[in-house]
């Protein structure tokens, strides 16, 4: 019997039923989560290579809408439309911007990487969002996931907004931020400390010291610090053996062999048993790390902490924290792949959390970039720091690049028309410009 595929054609299948029919009732509850939902369909049907490009104009145009119909007046963008206000609502009159029902983190990262897939980065309102992220950092650098109208920073102070709020600044500014919005730019310094204090005597991350680490948090982390540019070039990093890596010391983090070492230690054999009893049909294992060399009959999979089941998700999660700190070769990838395509991989289509569940939206986005972390055969090239096909990336930084590009007003018969400045006739359209007309003119002067 040969070794077992990903099933494309089937995933596709499931992906396309999710975009375009009515999800199972049990995601009624996620209706403030629609925007998450919304780019991990899109994300995963880039990286299967059947993306919303394939689909008709009108349909990529209504995604768009819907999608920046959630963008929210004060900054940021809503979890769906059924939570934001009519604009009318949010209008200054006399006491200043409403912020009732406000935007929140995870809904603003989601609605700019799908942005991504159907539309322009220039249809954000740019600034806005960024002096609004700023808002959502409190003074011992972590962030929240929005701020209530008594002006409170609500939600967590773990890992995970703190990463959100570090891809944001990425998709909107990119490396290095502009003089003239130093000043709206959150603290990237306060925000490094307070993910290095959240680093554990066992070398994972939690939310905070005092906390139990968890693969979840951990990637937070390592992926914040990757988009902040806090982590050296993978290749500069030793990573043959655990111990290799002792003598090295990464920005934002005080024990890069503790972190690799307990991110290997999340693998754990899975093994089929029956026990009508007690009616399990599993058990597992925790590995050692000298028992790295598998044989080919066995399944691994991964847990977030210590002494828990394997679960699909945090293959993702270990795996993309391990290749973004170049470690990513101490782990052995077919176990895992017989893991997920045997044990986890639905019929149907799609992932589930654990063998023998149905699959997810968000199990099933994450075995896909798991497997995309691994190089799976007919997946795209992967980015596991903003979670995106490499080609999505690169399309989203030149959009924000051409986002930024200055757009000047030039007047031809008495109408204005608007050029970008890369635009190649920018020089002779801008030297044939007209006066505008009086009556404008007369405006302009009042307003001064």
């Amino acid at each position: 019997m040969g070794e077992s595929q990903l099933d494309t054609e089937r995933h596709i299948k499931y992906w396309r039923r999710c975009l375009k029919s009515l999800l199972p009732t049990d995601y009624t509850s996620t209706d403030s989560s629609r925007m998450t939902l919304g780019f991990f369909i899109l994300s995963a049907l880039d990286l299967l290579g059947a993306g919303v490009e394939t689909l008709p104009d009108k349909e990529r145009a209504n995604i768009r809408d819907w999608i920046l119909k959630c963008q929210h007046p004060n900054g940021g963008f809503c979890g769906s439309p059924n939570h934001r206000y009519p604009d009318g609502y949010y209008v200054d009159v006399g006491h200043g911007k409403q912020l009732m029902d406000p935007a929140n983190l995870p809904a603003t990262f989601f609605a700019i990487l799908s942005l991504g897939f159907v539309g322009r980065l220039d249809q954000i309102r740019r600034r806005d969002c960024l002096r609004w992220l700023k808002t959502l950092q409190r003074d011992d650098g972590s962030f929240g996931e929005f701020i209530t109208e008594e002006g409170i920073i609500e939600g967590g102070n773990d890992t995970r907004y703190c990463y959100l709020a570090a891809a944001v600044r990425w998709a909107l500014t990119g490396d290095q931020v502009s003089e003239e919005e130093e000043k709206d730019d959150i603290d990237v310094e306060k925000m490094v400390d307070h993910l290095r204090r959240g680093q554990t005597y066992d070398g994972g991350i939690s939310e905070s010291s005092e906390h139990e680490a968890h693969a979840g948090y951990t990637y937070c982390a390592i992926a914040a610090l990757s988009l902040l540019n806090r982590l050296p070039d993978p290749s500069t990093i030793s990573s043959s053996t655990p111990g290799t890596a002792s003598t090295a010391k990464l920005p934002g983090l005080a024990d890069l062999s503790g972190m690799v070492r307990w991110l290997v230690s999340r693998q754990i054999k899975y093994t089929m048993e029956e026990d009508e009893e007690e009616d399990e049909t599993s058990s597992a294992e925790p590995l050692s790390l000298a028992e790295l060399s598998l044989n080919e009959s066995e399944f691994v999979g991964f847990n977030g902490r210590c002494n828990k089941k394997a679960d699909t998700c945090y293959s993702f999660w270990v795996t993309a924290c391990l290749d973004m700190i170049g470690s990513g070769n101490l782990i052995e990838p077919g176990p895992i792949r017989r893991f997920l395509f045997e044990q986890t991989q639905h019929r149907i289509g799609g992932f589930g959390k654990s063998p023998g569940s149905p699959p997810d939206i968000y199990h099933s986005y994450l075995g896909l970039a798991a497997l995309a972390t691994m190089k799976e055969p007919g997946l795209k090239s992967f980015d596991p720091a903003l979670c995106i096909s490499i080609q999505q990336k690169e399309k989203l930084d030149k959009m924000r690049r051409d986002a930024l590009v200055p757009t000047r007003t030039y007047w031809k018969h008495g109408y204005s028309f608007s050029i970008r400045e890369d635009d190649p006739a920018y020089e002779k359209t801008m030297a044939a410009s007209e006066e505008p007309p009086r009556f404008i003119v007369d405006a302009l002067k009042i307003v001064r």
